[in-house]
C-alpha cells in the first residue's frame, strides 16, 4: 500500500491528459431502468475473506446498493490472498467493464443506469441461498429495475445463489442477462455451467476457465532464481524459470479468467 501511495503521489499537481465524466443524472422516463448485480464470493470462515466495501467485509451482509462511481474510487477491494484467475484484483474492480459500459450507455441516452447491487453469494445452506436471492431481487424491484445484468466472482456452489437470483428477478418481471465464464472441461465438451434454472434464457459467455495454456520459453528471466516451483504443495518439482510451461487451466494465472467480459474475443458459429 505504501508503494501504491508513492506511485499515486507522482501525479500530484499534474493535469490529466484525458478525462471522462460519469454521472447518473438526467434519467429519461421512456428508457429502461437497468441494474448491475455483482455476486461476490466470500469463502472460508475468515471474516476478512473475499470482498470488502470501504474496508468492511460483506460476508454477513444482505444485498447492498452502491453507486457505480464508488467502484472507480476504490471502495470495493478484494481481501483474498488466493492466486486464482477468477479472483479479480483491485484494478479489475476499479475498471469493472460492465459498470463502465452501462455508465457510457447511460451517458449516450440509451438506458437509465440506476446503480449496482453487491450480493454476497455462496451461502452454506439452501435456505440462505433462497433468502439472498429474494432479498436481491426485491431490492432491484424496489428500485424500479426493468432489466438487470448479473455477474459474479467465484466457483462451486456460489453459482446456485446466482441462478436462484435470476429466477427471483424474473418472478418480479425483471428481465435478466447473465454474464459468466464457462467450465466445459479441457476439450470444451463437458457441461458449461454447474447449475441452471429454466428462467436463465439470456446468457453471455466470457470464455472457458478450464482450457489449458501453452506458454513459450522466455529469453530473459528477471529475479533471483533460475528454478521455480510452480505448485505450492510440499515436494512439488522445480522447473527452469525460462522453460516453456503448460498450465492445466486458465484459472492458474492471475487474469486468466475473464469474469466480466473485459476482453475483446468473440465467437461465431459456422
Amino acid at each position: 500500500m505504501e508503494t501504491a501511495k508513492q506511485l499515486a503521489e507522482t501525479t500530484i499537481g499534474l493535469d490529466s491528459e484525458h478525462s471522462q465524466v460519469f454521472d447518473l443524472g438526467n434519467s429519461e422516463p421512456d428508457l429502461p431502468n437497468v441494474l448491475l448485480i455483482q455476486g461476490c464470493l466470500t469463502d472460508s470462515p475468515n471474516p476478512h475473506s473475499g470482498v470488502s466495501y470501504y474496508g468492511l467485509p460483506i460476508r454477513d451482509s444482505l444485498a447492498t446498493l452502491v453507486h457505480p462511481n464508488e467502484f472507480l474510487d476504490g471502495a470495493i477491494t478484494p481481501n483474498t490472498t488466493r492466486g486464482i484467475g477468477y479472483y479479480p484484483t483491485t484494478w479489475d474492480w476499479q475498471n469493472h467493464p460492465l459498470a463502465l459500459g452501462l455508465q457510457r450507455e447511460h451517458a449516450a441516452g440509451r438506458l437509465n443506469f440506476v446503480g449496482m447491487i453487491l450480493e454476497r453469494i455462496s451461502y452454506d445452506t439452501h435456505h440462505g441461498k433462497e433468502v439472498i436471492a429474494h432479498n436481491t431481487a426485491q431490492l432491484a424491484h424496489g428500485l424500479g429495475a426493468d432489466a438487470v445484468l448479473i455477474t459474479w466472482i467465484g466457483s462451486g456452489n456460489a453459482f446456485i445463489d446466482l441462478m436462484l437470483t435470476i429466477r427471483a428477478c424474473e418472478k418480479f418481471g425483471i428481465q435478466t442477462v447473465l454474464v459468466t465464464y464457462e467450465y466445459g472441461g479441457k476439450d470444451g465438451v463437458d457441461s458449461p455451467p454447474l447449475y441452471y434454472v429454466a428462467e436463465a434464457t439470456a446468457v453471455v459467455s466470457t470464455g472457458s476457465r478450464d482450457r489449458w495454456l501453452e506458454l513459450p520459453p522466455v529469453q530473459r528471466v528477471v529475479g533471483p532464481y533460475q528454478e521455480i516451483r510452480l505448485l505450492s504443495y510440499p515436494g512439488a518439482p522445480l522447473s527452469a524459470a525460462n522453460a516453456a510451461l503448460t498450465l492445466d487451466a486458465r484459472d492458474m494465472i492471475i487474469g486468466g479468467v475473464d469474469n466480466w467480459g473485459g476482453g475483446a474475443w468473440t465467437c461465431k458459429a459456422h
